[in-house]
């Protein structure tokens, strides 16, 4: 059964008109959804702090004049960390002996052999901004049996227990002089601290007492495998993090989350999830990588992954690590703010802001909005399964009422996300397939009795791309309605399914395929035939050239699937991430190369096979090649993270792009054939 005649029949307008509503509901919610988006446009730029002056110093810079490089690159705020013994001791800021050494060489000093080493701050005549918080720290971390004050009127001194090189490792807590030292240079603090070994509400509130004491706080980066208030102790692990919670929220401090390696959610983190909530979602993405892998990256490069991530994965904190090494005579400080500053003037560029991370706004759609375009997209699956296996009137009827009810029950009573991602694999399959048999049914209600012009390829191959782009593209904007939360938004939850989303629109349109057309002098239409199809193609003889082909089939298939979803896949080779930077930096969106390269092209390759009479096996295998272009555009929506704007235009660069590379294909080969019949006339006339 073909398009035209499914929408003629009485039983399934209703589907098309569903569908027709449902489209305005969620164009109406994806316009709301890029307000939301444009109000999120401010990209924090950090650094590590002690990182930095560290590698200032052994380049010959003092801190003042690294501070300005800081800013003239663009950096607005700097990272601080729990000090350590060791790392106060290595700065000069309070002296670390042993027992032996304050005894033979400090004599004069208050001491117990009973200890193992003593923390020496400076004389009492003298100001010390970090003994107290450094003695407070100590018997925090270390308790108070372990750690002992010797402060007479003249010396500043504690006497610790413990053994190296671990006890000069101890995390400490973050100094409020350093950070404030930072805030005073006109740079935001951003505080990453470590969780208290089974904290109790007192830990967490003497963290705040200290986080009180500094100025320019920005946001709250956790250390380590906890968060703040994350305990082994299940009975009062919740409250916990919830008067965690409740801190950062009295002080309007968001929640700053670092992206996993994978780009996929967050670098997991103990009550981290429990913890976004409780703050009801005041958080904020974070892009980070590490010296040895930036130390791979050229300048151009590193700019660019941070670049692409604010873009692309709604990061809105970059911390840039320094270059490990010098370079062909530069130093390391010129090579980061070499790279840190082609980052921010790409931002600028674009249009974003540099200074406080801008706070993605708690949205969710429209709930009448979303239960009608939950409504129009099963009716939508439901046209595209009578698109593949036609079904009764009555049965299409009775599925047509439990895709109304199952809609307005998903939405109201379950508004879950597992409902909703349900719902988004559905169009994500239905789609793109219903795309292309659409337009294939009309292409094979052609009466054809003689070739077609190449020109008549590429003018319906045009017009029918256009056409199976845009019918394509109502299940992606179904799909951008649908998850556009902010729980998807800053991926939370995020889209499943991807290779299966990516494989089994071929397999359904191979299905329908097989229906419509005998192969193999077969048409599969019932258990039977499918039987007999299978044995018969089994039968077939296999050539050296047909296993080439496979095998070429194979790697193309290995590719496609391997470069989808969520994992590493498929490693892309140099000359690719050459081209895609190329596009990133011409084009508002860099379209997927599975779109112009593989399945727009495919599309005019297949309308070729119709009207140029080609055998019917290689219209089967370009049928299914068509699908992969429509497919990918559909699913590059399913990344919710990604501004709906740049999804869109990326589906649009993907067609005109693809559109160009098919006519260039069809031109090549209409050449080709004048050529070689040229050719083999003027050896005829030679003869």
């Amino acid at each position: 059964m073909d398009m035209m005649e499914a929408v003629r029949k009485k039983g399934k307008i209703y589907m098309v008109i569903a569908v027709v509503i449902a489209l305005i509901c969620a164009i109406r919610l994806c316009a709301v959804r890029i307000d939301v988006e444009q109000r999120n446009m401010t990209i924090e730029q950090a650094m590590d702090y002690e990182s930095l002056i560290s590698m200032a110093k052994n380049d010959g810079y003092d801190e003042a004049t690294v501070m300005q490089m800081a800013k003239d690159a663009g950096i607005n705020s700097f990272a601080v960390y729990d000090t350590t013994l060791n790392k106060l001791a290595q700065r000069g800021d309070v002296s670390l002996l042993t027992a032996l050494a304050a005894q033979l060489y400090y004599p004069q000093l208050p001491t117990d052999t009973s200890f193992d080493y003593y923390v020496v701050g400076k004389k009492k005549t003298e100001v010390d901004p970090y003994f107290d918080e450094v003695k407070e720290d100590l018997q925090v971390r270390l308790g108070n049996s372990r750690v002992r004050d010797f402060s007479d009127g003249t010396y500043r001194i504690l006497g610790l227990r413990g053994a190296m090189p671990d006890l000069g490792d101890v995390n400490l807590g973050i100094l409020s002089a350093d950070a404030n030292r930072i805030s005073q240079q006109g740079f935001g603090v951003i505080l990453r601290p470590t969780n208290y070994m089974n904290p109790d509400k007192s830990d967490i509130d003497r963290f705040f007492k200290r986080v009180d004491k500094i100025h320019g706080v920005t946001g709250i980066m956790f250390v380590g495998k906890e968060v703040l208030g994350y305990t082994a102790d299940t009975q009062i692990r919740a409250d916990l993090l919830k008067y965690t919670a409740d801190k950062l929220k009295e002080r309007h401090l968001p929640f700053y989350m670092i992206e996993a390696a994978n780009q996929l959610q967050y670098d997991q983190q103990e009550g981290m999830y429990s913890l976004a909530d409780a703050v009801d979602y005041d958080t904020v993405r974070v892009y980070a990588m590490s010296k040895d892998e930036l130390d791979k990256l050229d300048e151009e490069e590193g700019a660019m992954r941070f670049y692409i991530s604010d873009l692309e994965r709604n990061c809105r904190v970059n911390l840039y690590p320094v270059y490990k090494r010098p370079l062909h005579g530069t130093d390391r400080t010129t090579r980061t703010f070499a790279y840190v500053g082609l980052s921010s003037s790409k931002l600028t560029e674009r249009g974003y802001k540099l200074g406080k991370a801008s706070i993605m706004d708690v949205y969710y759609p429209q709930r009448l909005l979303s239960a009608i375009i939950s409504v129009g997209a099963l009716l939508g699956i439901l046209f595209t399964l009578n698109l593949i296996v036609p079904l009764s009137d009555r049965v299409n009827r009775i599925l047509s009422l439990l895709a109304v009810i199952a809609g307005f029950v998903g939405e109201y009573a379950v508004s879950g996300p597992l409902f909703l991602q349900v719902l988004a694999i559905g169009c994500a399959v239905s789609a793109p397939v219903a795309a292309v048999l659409i337009l294939l049914d009309i292409y094979s209600k052609r009466e054809i009795k003689k070739k077609l012009s190449y020109l008549a390829v590429i003018r319906d191959g045009t017009i029918g791309l256009a056409c199976a782009v845009v019918i394509a593209a109502i299940g992606g904007i179904f799909i951008a309605a649908l998850l556009g939360d902010i729980r998807f938004f800053m991926e939370f939850d995020f889209y499943r399914g991807v290779k299966l989303t990516f494989v089994l629109p071929l397999v359904l349109t191979a299905l329908a395929y097989l229906r419509r057309f005998p192969l193999l002098g077969i048409e599969v239409a019932d258990g039977n035939s499918c039987k007999e199809f299978v044995r018969k193609f089994l039968d077939v003889p296999v050539r050296m050239g047909t296993l080439i082909i496979i095998g070429a089939l194979a790697m193309c298939a290995y590719i496609f699937v391997g470069r989808s979803g969520h994992t590493a896949g498929v490693p892309v080779p140099g000359i690719e991430v050459a081209m895609r930077r190329f596009l990133e930096n011409v084009m508002f969106a860099r379209p997927r190369e599975k779109e112009f390269l593989i399945g727009h092209p495919a599309f005019f390759l297949m309308v070729a096979s119709i009207y140029r009479k080609w055998p019917q096996l290689l219209h089967f295998f370009l049928v299914i090649a068509s699908v992969i272009g429509v497919g990918s555009m559909v699913e590059t929506f399913a990344h919710i993270r990604t501004p709906f704007i740049l999804s869109f235009i990326r589906g649009v660069n993907g067609w005109l792009t693809g559109t160009l590379i098919g006519i260039g294909l069809i031109v090549g080969i209409a050449l080709i054939g004048y050529l070689t019949s040229w050719l083999g006339k003027q050896v005829r006339h030679e003869r």
